[in-house]
């Protein structure tokens, strides 16, 4: 009994050995890689130094240039070692331990497409989902073929070394579950660092992008596309237009003017078209809101009423005719915007309960602003409706 436990072992000792071979060979394959990469031999890099599975990992943010590298030998030690065990006597084969590199390069490899066509998919649908499938895989299969004689020439030195000692072959494989499970969770480590890496390099560009971008002139905050806010609501809960003869959409249309300013004081002017080829009717204040420079719902108390810039002249049903338009007016008064969240979209319905529309600005309205916004009237004091 002792001397068959000795040999069960002395098989593992040698399974994982070899294997650890093809983890260090991964290693010095993709460090040499990246020494080639800066010489004027980079053209041939891919042709007999083929980088693991990432040969571009040496741009990312550190440590990631280094912990996917790590990553990947993790992944295929794990998946030879397991193919190894698997099959008995496969330790002693130079065609086994050979082929199980090339499978274990491949392995890793899928698991690199995998993970990016998941993050296609999910950044630009399935136009381009299958672009990275198979790519890596193929690197990964070549990289086992072109170095799999090095682990399997130490596995046949290994062999040989035992038949001259007089040991035993192992009796059973029935480890290879545990060895299973240990390959996939190797994977998955891998799949993990290509997945941190990524998105770690992508925070330290937009940081570089920042840091480089002189910002906005008027001092506000710059945009960020990870900033937390919502979006500003297309439509809003409200009684909307009705009646037979009412300036609903098909008859009349919103437009946005342009940001007027006197001394402190800011407005800005709308105007509900008719142009349609019969009069329509409006009753009631326009509906506003406001987008920050990242596109959220920016915080502005709005009211209604006049401001320093336009009287409110109060609710009141019009008439416009066909052809005219009726007008209300936003106002508000300057506002520092020195590191500060500002308007730079303004949205607007004929009413509450309508579709809004939008238009880009450059403005002072700032988070926490207060703006006044005039009922809807016909310009120049128009009559009512009868």
């Amino acid at each position: 009994m002792v001397g068959v436990h000795s040999s069960v072992v002395g098989s593992k000792k040698r399974v994982w050995l070899i294997s650890a071979t093809v983890g260090a060979l991964w290693l010095v394959v993709v460090a040499l890689s990246a020494a080639v990469s800066v010489t004027r031999f980079a053209r041939v890099q891919e042709v007999v130094l083929p980088a693991g599975v990432t040969p571009y990992i040496w741009s990312w943010a550190f440590p990631w240039p280094v912990l996917l590298p790590i990553a990947g030998a993790i992944a295929v030690t794990l998946v030879h070692a397991a193919i190894l065990q698997t099959v008995r006597g496969s330790e002693r084969s130079v065609a086994t331990v050979w082929l199980a590199t090339v499978v274990a390069g491949a392995a890793a490899g899928l698991t690199v497409d995998v993970v990016l066509v998941f993050a296609s998919l999910v950044t630009d649908g399935w136009a381009m989902w299958a672009l990275e499938l198979g790519s890596r895989a193929a690197v990964g299969a070549y990289w086992g073929l072109i170095y799999g004689w090095v682990p399997a020439l130490i596995a046949r030195r290994l062999a040989r070394r035992d038949d001259a000692r007089g040991a035993v072959e192992s009796p059973s494989r029935r480890g290879w579950p545990i060895y299973a499970a240990a390959a996939l969770a190797g994977l998955v480590l891998l799949g993990g660092a290509q997945v941190l890496g990524d998105e770690a390099t992508q925070v330290q560009l937009r940081a570089e992008s920042a840091a480089s971008d002189p910002g906005p002139a008027d001092g506000s905050v710059r945009p960020d596309p990870d900033a937390p806010g919502d979006p500003v609501p297309e439509l809003v809960e409200g009684g909307g237009v009705i009646g037979d003869g009412a300036c609903t959409p098909e008859r009349a249309m919103v437009l946005i003017g342009d940001v007027s300013g006197a001394t402190g004081h800011r407005g800005l002017r709308l105007e509900l078209m008719n142009f349609s080829d019969a009069p329509c009717t409006i009753d009631g204040y326009p509906d506003v809101a406001f987008g920050d420079q990242n596109d959220h719902l920016l915080d502005v108390t709005i009211e209604r009423g006049g401001s320093f810039m336009a009287p409110d002249p109060g609710q009141a049903l019009i008439e416009i005719p066909a052809g005219s338009s009726a007008v209300a007016y936003l106002g508000w008064d300057a506002n520092p915007t020195q590191g500060a969240l500002v308007a730079r979209t303004v949205w607007a319905a004929v009413l509450e309960g309508e579709v809004r529309g939008s238009k880009p600005i450059e403005s002072d309205v700032v988070e926490g602003a207060t703006v006044s916004v005039t009922a809807w009237a016909l310009p120049e004091g128009g009559s009512t409706a009868p």
